[in-house]
């Protein structure tokens, strides 16, 4: 049952005074406020019933002790000992904030507060024969750490609350379907249901979240805010290149405490060097960096004048306290990744400001996109994966790391009740547990299962570690000094380039003095002196998301207008106007735009960047042999049509493709690699097809957008 919450002044007082004489004195002394805030008053209010919430409130909303008041408040009353609260997280680096704002209230109430991750040294994350803090911090991946260790696990029985922080950077993949795994596990170990609270900023399909925190057959409350629309000053600079993108991030920056947000890795540390005595104070933060260069560069921001290159390693709800700049080098990929990061200043009562650095017209025209779309509070709604097999392989094989064998039925009953796996027929489980047999990564013994010789060799080294998270881990090469100090990861093609690579890493020139191919490991040392044009900027695998649906929509709504709706100066309004003209007249706000152009055929698909390069290998198939199909975020590009109309050939194929079923478009797809997924190997081919068609295509939902956006021929 999902009950919606409205935060309202009218019990404000009385909750207030409802609260543990202790947090009281906490909140009035050392917070120093004279009340709650709205959020605050409604999740207490809403917590004291016992039901599951979802918190929604903007960034600096005070959502973290919407959550942590209600937990403090049953734990002073009750009295409780050992471990009442568990939060999760999907960031080290949140982690790390998290922990000193919890323990500004926790402390004085005589409340223990521990952390656990991969970057806190082991005797500092383990409590084995000591006391366990009232409130753990942790990763879904260290919390299966946990789950491995019966000592540790143990403690774990008289969890009352669960807080996910950030649950939307869970909810649409598949370490989201992990961390579901773990909170129906966490209820079993504790025998009841533990009361499980959400938190975010931006979430386009809140209620449908909550149902997916909640599970079926348990009160939920959706907790929101009153959205206060607070002053934002947006500024655009187009920068063609790489010197003079530099030039124009220097002139933003200089004499501000300031976040600059690229794309990628490799982006950040192109920036970094290109910014090498340009800027004062200057640090980068990735994930390919070490936890002491991370948190070097966090604590960078305390300075009055400094700046920090980031990828979206800090885009999430660390409070970095009075940030007067946030630089947008290209377009955001999404209105919750622009919202969040917009969210990161302004956060002291002052405008939140933001400078765009585009490279072209059309990442300006795809940056007021994003606005426009935030402007009318559309966000990217959410979708859980449906068939997620792969979790269920892992989740098997944990489970069977766990207890060495168990009885087939009542594990496979067990892991099928979860609520993420209703979309898996039992069916289906057993022909994976039977191909799993097979294949030798399961043995049996009469009635019960148990890891096979094939899982021994894969995954049981180090205490089965590499089944505590659900995606691949890549070949990097760990980057340390002689002395032993990480420096951070190169990818392992990188590294390939040989001893005496000279690389920056943190904005920091290192090079390459031995590697160690049987470990992973490059021993690199500081180089001396300013960047060098022989010195090689890193890259790592993986492409950067796409241009979002919602971004796309909102973009072909002001190419059909010809202009945007907000209040921009004559240059940006005219590069809009260009771009619009240089498609051609006729342009609608939805459906396909097919035109002649001077390369081929232009066709403006405004579905995003996923669907878009699904539509290029369907429309591929339609026409034949022959023509070439290029695609990007807004439109794809036909090449190669020969016959005497090919805008009109094109329109047929395109109104053709519109009218295939889901099923026709995933036979038609090229299937992915299963290597590309952990665990895609081991599951029958027949079911990663599937899995693939449903939840990485999406298929479905490429057939009802393509059924839905009619196609229009452009003069």
């Amino acid at each position: 049952m999902l009950l919606w919450v409205k935060p309202t002044l009218f019990f404000m007082s009385a909750v207030f005074s409802s609260l543990h004489p202790t947090l009281q004195g906490i909140i009035a002394g050392r917070l120093g406020w004279d009340d709650l805030r709205p959020v605050q008053e409604a999740a207490c209010t809403a917590a004291a019933d016992g039901r599951d919430l979802l918190v929604v409130a903007g960034t600096a909303g005070g959502k973290t002790e919407a959550a942590l008041i209600p937990v403090i408040d049953t734990v002073l009353k009750g009295g409780l000992s050992g471990v009442a609260c568990l939060c999760l997280s999907p960031l080290k680096a949140l982690i790390n904030d998290q922990e000193e704002r919890m323990l500004e209230i926790c402390t004085p109430a005589g409340l223990s507060v521990g952390k656990w991750h991969g970057d806190v040294g082991k005797g500092e994350r383990s409590w084995s024969g000591g006391d366990p803090p009232h409130i753990l911090i942790t990763t879904p991946e260290s919390l299966e750490v946990i789950l491995l260790d019966p000592s540790l696990r143990s403690d774990l029985a008289r969890l009352r609350f669960v807080v996910v922080d950030e649950v939307h950077a869970f909810a649409a993949d598949l370490r989201g379907v992990q961390m579901r795994c773990l909170l129906d596990r966490l209820d079993r170990l504790a025998g009841r249901p533990l009361q499980r609270i959400g938190l975010s900023a931006t979430v386009g399909n809140p209620d449908e979240i909550l149902a997916w925190l909640s599970g079926p057959g348990r009160e939920a409350g959706l907790v929101t805010s009153p959205h206060r629309p607070g002053k934002k000053q947006f500024s655009f600079t187009l920068a063609p290149g790489r010197d003079e993108q530099a030039a124009a991030v220097a002139g933003l920056v200089a004499g501000t405490r300031a976040l600059v947000f690229v794309r990628s890795r490799s982006e950040a540390e192109g920036l970094a060097t290109a910014l090498e005595g340009k800027v004062d104070r200057l640090s980068v933060h990735h994930s390919s960096l070490s936890a002491a260069m991370r948190r070097e560069a966090e604590d960078s921001l305390s300075a009055p004048s400094s700046c920090v290159i980031c990828t979206s390693t800090l885009e999430l709800g660390i409070d970095i306290g009075g940030l007067d700049l946030v630089v947008q080098v290209g377009p955001p990929t999404s209105v919750s990744s622009f919202l969040q990061r917009l969210g990161r200043t302004g956060r002291r009562g002052g405008a939140a400001r933001m400078a765009f650095v585009l490279g072209s017209d059309l990442d300006l025209l795809l940056a007021v996109g994003a606005i426009e779309a935030a402007v009318r509070r559309e966000v990217e709604p959410l979708r859980p994966p449906s068939l997620p097999y792969t979790v269920f392989v892992q989740q098997l094989l944990l489970a069977l790391a766990g207890a060495g064998r168990l009885p087939r039925r009542s594990l496979v009953s067990s892991l099928l009740s979860s609520p993420v796996f209703a979309g898996i027929p039992p069916d289906d489980a057993g022909v994976i547990i039977d191909h799993l047999v097979a294949t030798g990564y399961l043995a049996t013994d009469g009635p019960f299962l148990m890891p096979g010789p094939a899982a021994e060799r894969d995954f049981s080294r180090y205490h089965w570690s590499a089944l505590l998270s659900i995606f691949a881990t890549d070949t990097a090469f760990r980057a340390l000094t002689p002395e032993g100090e990480e420096v951070g990861d190169l990818d392992a093609r990188f590294v390939a380039g040989g001893v005496g690579t000279v690389c920056t890493l943190g904005g920091r020139r290192w090079r390459i003095i031995a590697l160690d191919p049987g470990h992973h490991i490059a021993t690199v040392v500081g180089a001396a002196g300013g960047p060098r044009a022989s010195d090689r900027r890193p890259f790592w695998s993986g492409s950067g998301a796409p241009i979002s649906p919602v971004i796309a929509r909102s973009v072909q709504g002001i190419l059909a207008r010809g202009r945007s709706s907000l209040p921009l100066a004559r240059k940006e309004q005219a590069a809009i106007r260009g771009i619009a003209a240089s498609i051609g007249s006729g342009i609608l706000a939805g459906g396909f735009f097919v035109t002649e152009c001077s390369e081929g055929i232009f066709v403006l698909s405004c579905l995003g960047g996923h669907f878009n390069r699904m539509l290029a290998s369907l429309l591929l198939h339609a026409l034949g042999d022959g023509p070439k199909v290029r695609a990007s975020d807004l439109c794809l590009l036909v090449e190669g049509v020969t016959g005497p109309d090919p805008r009109g050939e094109v329109y047929e194929a395109l109104c053709a493709v519109r009218t295939w079923p889901a099923a026709t478009i995933a036979s038609t797809l090229p299937l992915p690699d299963p290597s590309d997924w952990k665990y895609g190997t081991l599951l029958p081919l027949p079911l990663f097809t599937r899995m693939v068609a449903v939840d990485a295509h999406d298929c479905d939902a490429l057939a009802a957008a393509l059924a839905a956006a009619p196609v229009h021929m452009g003069g």
